[in-house]
């Protein structure tokens, strides 16, 4: 599923950015340890808690890329960040295993982990949250490079094991600090560079002033400027695109950049019936479903994702306001693109999961009891009976049968969450 074939015609595995995820106490999500594939789907129903997990990851990359207390701010002050049932909560942390590669060798790949509590400040009337610990830590081979800080105390160690200390302000992540090190900038890059999309529609359909770069705005902005930019540089990849959106709906022939003045937006190409003529839509005549089916396979395939630059992306629910059986199309654009960056999504749909040939490893089911998020590999009998194809996962979801494993003891299980 996860295999693209190299020039010489064999399978490569590709490997995920980011293999494993931590949470604490962030939103619905009491705990969690999460493994990740290059492809990871998140399944459950509607307001079980999937996307308090992608909201994790799209904290942690805004963090990261620009500063805690705007990441904070932007969901309305670390309150609505706490987790408060069955009690309010004073800190959540996140911590990330990865792989980031160093220099243009493809087998130089250097294991990093990296992990932040935000919690109270230590002294009240300062701050109004701290870092409260930070750490990360890249290996290879034998070398290790390390950072650990404690609300703004930093403690740095190179592979000779000689340390240096640093004061900052401890309201502030260390990480971009350090990404001025060779060795941590990758880490810093791929972190910052995530893309975790909610896809809106009306937002999509608004003109806007061209952009240098051609990156996908998380809520679905610039699609005409990642289309054009794709008809320009990747041609085949727009040709993906445009194959994927036929099937997906019946007569078009393509999606467009097209240009209103000085602003840009799309515009759909379709096919009449009869005499066989083109016929061009705006985007105000696009039905949900289809702007949006347009904005994951833009996310998937657009030209930062080509080049590397953005090694993982997320997507809330891909499927949302189409015909089911659009669903499967959208699971094989999925597939096809975790051949070259990591990707995580999100459904509600059974539908996406009535397949005979689903990797089950790539699915996460997710539920609520009494207010928590669970979140694990799919549970024994389930992986049995899609393994015998007695039934399908979706079918198992249909009977509110599919569940996250539970543990084997009381207490805790590392996929609970």
């Amino acid at each position: 599923m996860t295999d693209t074939p190299a020039e010489d015609g064999t399978r490569v595995r590709s490997v995920p950015f980011i293999s494993r995820v931590r949470l604490k106490n962030y939103k619905s999500i009491a705990e969690c340890d999460v493994c990740l594939g290059p492809l990871t789907i998140l399944v459950g129903p509607n307001g079980s808690g999937k996307s308090n997990f992608l909201d994790a990851l799209a904290f942690l990359s805004r963090a990261v890329a620009t500063t805690p207390a705007e990441a904070i701010d932007e969901r309305g002050g670390l309150r609505e960040i706490l987790r408060r049932v069955p009690e309010q909560t004073e800190s959540f942390s996140a911590a990330i295993e990865a792989t980031v590669w160093w220099g243009p060798l493809p087998d130089q790949k250097v294991n990093a982990s990296y992990e932040f509590e935000i919690g109270p400040p230590a002294r009240r009337g300062i701050r109004s949250f701290e870092i409260v610990t930070e750490s990360c830590e890249l290996r290879w081979d034998d070398q290790v490079w390390r950072f650990s800080a404690d609300r703004g105390a930093a403690e740095i160690e190179s592979p000779d094991q000689r340390t240096e200390s640093v004061l900052f302000e401890a309201d502030r992540l260390y990480l971009p600090v350090a990404s001025v090190q060779q060795a941590f900038a990758p880490l810093f890059a791929g972190l910052r560079e995530m893309r975790l999309y909610n896809f809106e529609p009306e937002i999509m359909r608004r003109p806007q002033p061209p952009t240098a770069g051609a990156v996908l705005g998380r809520a679905g902005q610039h699609l005409g400027d990642v289309l054009g930019a794709l008809s320009t540089g990747n041609r085949s990849y727009k040709q993906r695109i445009d194959a994927y959106l036929r099937a997906v709906v019946p007569g078009v022939s393509s999606i467009e950049e097209y240009h209103a003045g000085q602003y840009v937006t799309v515009a759909l190409e379709a096919t009449t019936g009869s005499g066989g003529g083109e016929v061009e839509f705006g985007p105000a005549s696009m039905s949900d479903g289809t702007i949006r089916a347009a904005g994951v396979l833009a996310a998937l395939f657009q030209p930062w994702v080509l080049e590397r630059r953005i090694r993982l992306v997320g997507i809330e629910e891909p499927e949302s306001a189409l015909h089911p059986a659009a669903a499967g199309v959208l699971f094989d654009a999925l597939t096809e693109a975790s051949g070259h960056v990591q990707v995580l999504a999100t459904s509600q749909s059974a539908d996406l999961l009535d397949r005979d040939d689903l990797d089950v490893s790539a699915i996460r089911p997710v539920t609520m009891t009494d207010g928590l998020t669970l979140i694990g590999e799919v549970d024994d009998a389930s992986r049995e009976n899609a393994e015998k194809k007695l039934y399908t996962l979706g079918e198992l979801m249909r009977g509110n049968q599919l569940a996250p494993k539970l543990p084997l003891t009381g207490g805790a299980t590392p996929e609970q969450a």
